[in-house]
């Protein structure tokens, strides 16, 4: 949706990979954002002239990483967390030129609303939960939940605009 407001020709391409969690939520979200354009290169026919951006977000909250829950009970348990809490959103990307690589993140604060049972019941059978780090899409049904948000939406959405189009405009392309 980002990059066709942008103007920019493209194509979605669903990396293969294990996502994996490293000591910080930076090292983290930019090692799997590259681990995703590796693939996409070595796994597809791209040529020299194609740009490719990955990306990962996660959730974090007091010193724990909080990614997809993949499970209702798992989604149920980081929604509990976050309730009535302030945490950080990071994304990492990075983008492949046909020569190198380059990364950079973004990270935003989030504050929920405290969440009551039924709250979180109905997020979660809505089956929202399941593909989203911290259990939650701020685009979803769940924009209740939010209280404040201190930085970019679109980061917390999980394509951080800014740093995304700095990012292709190093590498040439005019937007």
């Amino acid at each position: 949706m980002f990059l066709r407001q942008l103007g920019v020709e493209f194509t979605v391409k669903i990396a293969e990979i294990e996502e994996v969690r490293l000591k910080t939520p930076v090292e983290t979200c930019i090692y799997n954002a590259t681990t995703k354009v590796k693939w996409v290169t070595t796994n597809t026919n791209v040529d020299n002239t194609s740009l490719i951006l990955g990306f990962d977000t996660l959730v974090f909250l007091n010193g724990l990483i909080l990614g997809k829950p993949g499970n209702r009970e798992k989604s149920r348990a980081m929604l509990r967390k976050l309730g009535g809490k302030w945490h950080e959103v990071y994304t990492g990307v990075a983008l492949w030129n046909g020569e190198k690589i380059t990364d950079d993140y973004e990270k935003t604060r989030v504050k929920f609303h405290p969440l009551t049972e039924p709250q979180i019941k109905f997020y979660v059978d809505s089956g929202e939960t399941l593909d989203k780090a911290g259990a939650y899409g701020i685009q979803d049904k769940n924009i209740s939940f939010i209280d404040r948000i201190d930085g970019s939406f679109t980061n917390v959405v999980g394509f951080p605009l800014s740093t995304t189009r700095r990012l292709l405009g190093e590498a040439g392309l005019i937007i």
